[in-house]
């Protein structure tokens, strides 16, 4: 048996909740049950499912997901970030240290991967972020806030596939300078 639990966003572009994390939990085996949970959080609303898979068949590929076999999302993140993503990690797993818990438990290194990204400067943007509610605001916003370098800069946003340096949007043209009135 393999228990599954996603929880999905509500995505406005869709119009739903996205499809594509239920196909990749189902693709593990076959649904024996399910159980869904709806909630809203920061007036977002989410749903929960809890997926009962069977055990895969032998030679399947699927086996034991463990965080350590997991891709870092931080590796995504462009050069200039990086430094800033190592230090909320390290922030992140001394904090986790004195409060004797798990690093995850404290924030998981998807939302410190999208902290840099975004860049918050206040608590209503940080929250803002998937996954970091009032709570998590309220023990470490500021000091997930004192980490971020004032002069650092956001990502820019990534070219759509295909899109070459002439489909960027230009400036527009320069007006022609006025002419002095003749005398």
């Amino acid at each position: 048996m393999n228990l599954r639990v996603l929880t999905l966003r509500y995505d406005e572009t869709l119009g739903g909740f996205p499809e594509e994390p239920l196909r990749q939990a189902l693709a593990g085996g076959n649904l024996l049950a399910k159980r869904e949970y709806f909630f809203t959080h920061g007036g977002v609303p989410h749903l929960v499912l809890s997926l009962l898979l069977d055990t895969p068949r032998s030679g399947s590929a699927a086996g034991p997901n463990y965080a350590r076999d997991r891709e870092d999302p931080g590796e995504k993140l462009p050069e200039h970030l990086q430094p800033l993503y190592r230090t909320l990690r390290e922030w992140r797993n001394e904090r986790a240290k004195q409060v004797g818990v798990p690093s995850y438990v404290i924030m998981r290194n998807i939302q410190l991967a999208e902290i840099c990204r975004t860049l918050p400067r206040s608590l209503a943007a940080l929250k803002q972020i998937e996954g970091v509610g009032e709570t998590t605001a309220a023990k470490y916003g500021q000091e997930i806030l004192a980490q971020i370098p004032k002069d650092l800069e956001p990502a820019a946003p990534a070219a759509p596939a295909g899109a070459s340096a002439a489909d960027s949007p230009k400036p527009p043209p320069e007006a022609p300078a006025a002419k002095e009135p003749k005398k």
